[in-house]
């Protein structure tokens, strides 16, 4: 099963959330996410992620006092949003470790991402409000099925969008990793 999804950028956070609480979905509370982003060494193209390649992330995620280390990896299949994704939960005293094993790997530190997630559940989408440092308010839908499907699963989550009144020029097609790192070579 691939990870499905789609994003865009928003206009009118605060109106999106009243749309939401209006259909009786409930956006569960914030959490801080703070993401470390590896890209395989060879890679020097960073405008786009390679279909069919691997890259990782380590995920500090933090909930009320809840806190943990998420291991993922990803790799993009029909497009930048379309992904086989694996994800282990880690121990916190491991991160190190991990970085080096990555490292040995053949991977760099491409980006870190912060932002804070709130998520509601909408049958088997997933419905994400982001606040990302540097870039601003986003939504993410999300959804599992099978490569096949992909297209149409994401035809079908933009119909979702465009229904809450989001237009296609907020579309966002790449992933939080490579737009914090065009906006960090703006600087």
């Amino acid at each position: 099963m691939n990870e499905i999804e789609v994003k865009a950028k928003l206009k009118d956070r605060e109106g999106l959330l009243e749309q939401l609480k209006k259909l009786e979905l409930e956006m569960r509370g914030e959490k801080y996410q703070k993401d470390v982003v590896f890209w395989p060494n060879d890679i020097k193209n960073t405008e786009t992620h390679i279909l069919g390649r691997n890259f990782l992330r380590i995920r500090e995620q933090k909930q009320d006092e809840k806190k943990k280390i998420i291991f993922t990896l990803k790799q993009p299949q029909t497009n930048q949003t379309d992904c086989i994704e694996h994800e282990i939960e880690i121990q916190e005293k491991d991160t190190l470790e991990l970085t080096s094993l990555i490292y040995a790997l053949g991977f760099y530190k491409f980006v870190e991402i912060e932002k804070t997630r709130m998520t509601a559940k909408m049958g088997d989408t997933e419905i994400c409000i982001d606040d990302v440092t540097g870039l601003g308010s986003f939504i993410e839908l999300e959804k599992f099925g099978p490569a096949e499907k992909a297209e149409e699963i994401q035809n079908e989550l933009y119909a979702l969008l465009e229904s809450w009144g989001i237009q296609k020029e907020e579309y966002i097609y790449d992933g939080y990793d490579i737009l914090v790192h065009k906006a960090q070579k703006k600087i």
